[in-house]
C-alpha cells in the first residue's frame, strides 16, 4: 500500500501539482481536494490487473439474477443511493478560466438555475355545494323540498327538483293565483265602492225614511273612508235620522272566520264580510278584571263587542289551552252599553296585565256601530244599526271608492294580510259567477278559472282550499307557481307586469347563517322580489331573481313535512310549547336553505 502511494505521489507531481477538484452541487463551481485525500493513478501493471478485476466482477453480477432465479432465492437489493457531499467552491485555477473537473470544462446545465425560489401554486378550490347538499345540509329529506327556476330572458329551465309534485303547502304563496286572478278578471284600476242609500223624504234636516249603508268589500275600509261619507251626509243636510239605520253586506257570503281548522282568537282569522273595517280587528288592554277598547287609526272604541275575565273554571281553561273563547249571543242580546253581537271570555290564567289584537267575527254590525259613532262626532243623530232584510233600495247619498285594484295588490302582496287576500278572491269569482259565493266554493271556481286561462299547464294536485293559503289543505307544485308567475309577467291587460308588484326581499349576511354560507358567494346580496308563505311545518317563497348575468330568473321554491303538519293539526297543538318550537326550528331551517338556493343559482346564472 504504502507504494501505491507513493506512485500517486509521483504521478500528481508529474502532472504539474494541479490539484484535484470536487463538485459543488450548490454553487455549480470546484473545490480543491485536500492533498492527503488526492490520489495518483496506479501503474499500469496495477491499473491492467485491477481492469481485469473488474471485467471478471461485472460478468458475474451480470450472471448473478438467472442463476439466483434457479437456485429460488430472491433478488440481491438495489444498491444503495451515494451519498452527495457538499464542498467549498474552486476559485478557479491560478490565472484565471473557467474551473476544470478532472481536466475539463463545467457543462453549463449542471449549474443551477439564478433567480428567487417561485411561489407555490394556488390549492385547488373546493367544490361548490350542490343543491341536493344544501338540502341534507338543511335537515330535510328530498322529497320535502321542491324547486323550478326559469330564465325568463331566455327562455330557458335553469333548475329543478321536484318540480311537478303537488305535495306542498303553499300557505302564504297562495295569494300569487289570487291576485293575479283578480288583476286580470277585474283589472288594474278597479275599485270597491261603500255606499250610503236613503230612501225616503229628505225634509230640511230631519230625514225620514230609510238609511243604508251598503259594502262592496273594499278590503282597506278604514274609518277615515268612514268619516268621507259622514261628511257627504253632514254636507246634505242630515241632522236628525226618523227611520231605520240598516246595513247591508250582501254583495258577498259572510262567515265568522278565514279558516276554521285555525284558532279562532288569533287575529289572522278574523270574520269576512263586504263591510269589513280595519282588517276587522280591534285593540283591547286589561289591568286585572278591568278591560277596555282602544282607539286605534282614529276608529272610536264602540264594538259591540265583550270581553270579560271569566272565573268559571268548568270551562277547562288551561295553560296549555287558549286563553280565550269567543261565543255569538242570541240575537237581540243587549246589556247596559247597547247590542251586543260577540261575546269573549278571558281565562283566569291569563297574565294580570297586558294588551292585544282582537279579530271581529261579526264584521258588519262593527263597522255600522262605528259609522254610527262617527255620525254623532259629526252631530248627526242615527238610531241603532239593524240587519238590512234585503238590498238596500233609494239614490247614493254618499259613496267612497277604494284605491285601485293594483295599489291594494302591492300592499296584500307585501303585509300578507289574509282578509285583503280572501275578499279579493271573493270579488273576482263574484264577477266571474255573476253572484257571490262561500270561501270554499270562491277558491274552487278560481281553480277552474287557472285551469281555462292555462291549459298548457298540469294541473294535477293543484288545490286551493281559500284565497289566502291559510288552509293546511291547499297543494301546489313549483312548476304550477311559475306558470301562473310567468303568466302575470306577460299579461299586459293587467296593466304594469305582475313581477313589478311584488315586494322585495331581504336577507341576512349569509356569513353569518349555517347553510348560505356554504355556497361562498362572497359578499354577493341577492335582489329577490318575492311573496312568502309560512305555516307550521310549511315555507314556500316564489317570485323573481335578478341573476349575475342581469336576466330574471322567476322561481319557487318550498319546503313542506306534511306529516309532522298532519300530526300537528290532528293534536291540535298550536299551545303545545314543545311542537311550536320544534316547528319554528324548522322554518327557520327553510329561510336558511331558501337564502342558500337563491344565492346558487343567482351567481351561476
Amino acid at each position: 500500500m504504502a507504494m501505491i502511494g507513493r506512485a500517486e505521489g509521483r504521478s500528481a507531481r508529474e502532472a504539474g501539482d494541479r490539484p484535484r477538484v470536487a463538485l459543488n452541487t450548490i454553487t455549480g463551481r470546484r473545490a480543491p481536494m485536500p492533498r492527503h485525500a488526492a490520489r495518483s493513478p496506479a501503474p499500469a501493471a496495477e491499473r491492467l490487473r485491477l481492469g481485469v478485476a473488474a471485467l471478471l466482477a461485472g460478468a458475474l453480477i451480470l450472471a448473478a439474477p438467472s442463476a439466483w432465479a434457479e437456485a429460488g432465492a430472491p433478488p440481491p437489493p438495489p444498491p444503495t443511493k451515494p451519498t452527495v457531499i457538499l464542498t467549498v467552491p474552486d476559485p478557479g485555477p491560478p490565472g484565471g478560466g473557467e474551473p476544470t473537473l478532472g481536466g475539463g470544462r463545467v457543462d453549463l446545465a449542471m449549474r443551477p438555475l439564478a433567480g428567487p425560489p417561485r411561489p407555490p401554486g394556488p390549492k385547488p378550490a373546493n367544490p361548490r355545494p350542490s343543491e341536493a347538499d344544501l338540502i341534507a345540509a338543511a335537515g330535510f329529506a328530498p322529497e320535502q323540498v321542491g324547486y323550478l327556476v326559469f330564465d325568463l330572458d331566455t327562455g330557458e329551465y335553469l333548475a329543478g327538483h321536484n318540480a311537478t309534485r303537488a305535495d306542498f303547502l303553499p300557505a302564504s304563496v297562495a295569494k300569487v293565483p289570487t291576485t293575479v286572478a283578480a288583476l286580470s278578471v277585474l283589472g288594474p284600476d278597479h275599485t270597491f265602492p261603500t255606499l250610503v242609500r236613503f230612501d225616503g223624504d229628505r225634509t230640511g234636516g230631519t230625514w225620514r225614511g230609510t238609511l243604508a249603508l251598503v259594502g262592496g268589500g273594499d278590503p282597506v275600509l278604514d274609518s277615515e273612508d268612514l268619516r268621507e261619507l259622514v261628511e257627504a251626509l253632514k254636507a246634505a243636510g242630515l241632522e236628525t235620522l226618523d227611520g231605520p239605520f240598516v246595513y247591508d253586506d250582501s254583495a258577498l257570503v259572510a262567515a265568522s272566520a278565514l279558516e276554521p281548522t285555525q284558532p279562532a282568537e288569533h287575529s289572522y282569522n278574523p270574520g269576512l264580510s263586504a263591510l269589513s273595517l280595519d282588517f276587522n280587528r280591534v285593540r283591547i288592554e286589561w289591568d286585572g278584571d278591568y278591560i277596555k277598547r282602544v282607539r286605534t287609526h282614529g276608529t272610536p272604541p264602540v264594538a259591540p263587542i265583550r270581553v270579560e275575565r271569566s272565573y268559571d273554571l268548568s270551562v277547562g281553561w288551561s295553560r296549555s289551552g287558549p286563553m280565550l273563547r269567543h261565543a255569538f249571543p242570541p240575537p237581540g242580546t243587549r246589556d247596559d252599553a247597547g247590542l251586543v253581537t260577540e261575546q269573549w271570555k278571558m281565562a283566569p290564567l291569563a297574565p294580570g296585565r297586558g294588551a292585544l289584537w282582537l279579530p271581529v267575527k261579526a264584521p258588519a254590525p262593527f263597522v255600522a256601530a262605528v259609522f254610527r259613532e262617527l255620525c254623532a262626532e259629526a252631530g248627526i243623530t242615527l238610531p241603532e244599526p239593524a240587519p238590512a232584510m234585503g238590498p238596500a233600495r233609494g239614490p247614493i247619498v254618499a259613496q267612497h271608492f277604494s284605491r285601485s285594484l293594483d295599489s291594494i295588490t302591492v300592499a296584500a302582496l307585501k303585509h300578507s294580510n289574509n282578509l285583503v287576500s280572501e275578499l279579493l278572491g271573493l270579488a273576482t269569482t263574484r264577477r266571474l259567477e255573476g253572484g257571490p259565493l262561500s270561501i270554499p266554493d270562491s277558491a274552487a271556481r278560481l281553480e277552474r278559472w287557472l285551469a281555462e286561462t292555462l291549459p298548457w299547464v298540469d294541473w294535477t294536485g293543484f288545490h286551493l282550499a281559500n284565497h289566502s293559503g291559510l288552509s293546511p289543505d291547499s297543494r301546489a307544485s313549483p312548476e304550477q307557481i311559475v306558470s301562473i308567475l310567468r303568466y302575470g309577467a306577460d299579461r299586459s291587460a293587467m296593466g304594469a307586469p305582475y313581477l313589478r308588484l311584488m315586494p322585495a326581499r331581504h336577507f341576512p349576511e349569509a356569513a353569518g347563517r349555517e347553510i348560505a354560507s356554504l355556497v361562498r358567494a362572497g359578499d354577493v346580496v341577492p335582489r329577490v322580489w318575492a311573496k312568502s308563505g309560512t305555516m307550521f311545518h310549511g315555507r314556500g317563497l316564489a317570485g323573481v331573481a335578478r341573476g349575475s348575468s342581469g336576466n330574471r330568473l322567476v322561481f319557487a321554491v318550498f319546503a313542506s313535512d306534511l306529516e309532522r303538519r298532519r300530526a300537528f293539526d290532528e293534536g291540535y297543538l298550536h299551545y303545545s310549547g314543545t311542537a311550536v318550537r320544534a316547528a319554528k326550528t324548522q322554518l327557520a331551517r327553510a329561510r336558511d336553505l331558501e337564502h342558500a338556493l337563491l344565492l346558487k343559482w343567482i351567481t351561476e346564472h
